[in-house]
């Protein structure tokens, strides 16, 4: 009878030590407030399409970009997925926009928008380019590097990053551009 209890500790102080192990390795995705600066200085293969080489103001050579390097007061990042319906779903709302910002006289020049696709290669990235003909970058994050450091979320997902890191928007899923239109137009 003795070796009940002890059996019973010795399983309840191992599913202890599996759901700590599993709570602190795990990551989350960015929440407003914090700072994450390695997001603007990752490093992305420059993009192949001739209208996004033109919107990072690319030299004719570069071969990769940092988001940094644009000197933009924020940019809009959309991580999205290559296969995934909800994004695949939201791209028209992410062109609308991108048209308004571009329109706003005032949030053209503070602003950089970008689509980040997790996992796609080159010729993913070239298809989500006809498919959804996004006139801003549509970046290549082939092996999951800037989705591991942002924490590996689900697709879509959507951040607005300041020049020092900061989040200043962060949603998963399906956002309302309306929304978030009407949040860029009060950044300083």
């Amino acid at each position: 009878m003795p070796r009940l209890p002890v059996i019973t500790s010795l399983v309840i102080c191992w599913l202890a030590l599996i759901l700590l192990a599993v709570s602190t390795s795990a990551d989350t995705p960015p929440i407003v407030g914090e700072r994450q600066p390695e997001i603007l200085a990752f490093v992305f293969p420059a993009p192949t399409i001739t209208e996004h080489r033109t919107y990072l103001g690319l030299e004719e050579n570069q071969e990769r970009i940092a988001l940094h390097e644009l000197e933009k007061d924020y940019y809009v990042l959309e991580i999205v997925g290559v296969y995934c319906p909800v994004c695949h779903n939201q791209a028209p709302d992410m062109l609308r926009l991108f048209q308004r910002i571009r329109r706003d006289a005032v949030l053209s020049d503070k602003i950089g928008m970008f689509a980040v696709a997790a996992g796609a290669t080159l010729m993913e990235v070239e298809h989500l380019h006809r498919t959804w003909r996004f006139p801003f970058p549509i970046l290549q994050d082939a092996d999951y590097e800037l989705h591991k450091v942002i924490g590996e979320p689900d697709t879509p997902f959507t951040m607005v990053v300041s020049r020092d890191g900061s989040i200043l928007y962060a949603h998963l899923g399906r956002i309302d551009p309306e929304h978030l239109f009407a949040q860029l137009k009060q950044l300083p």
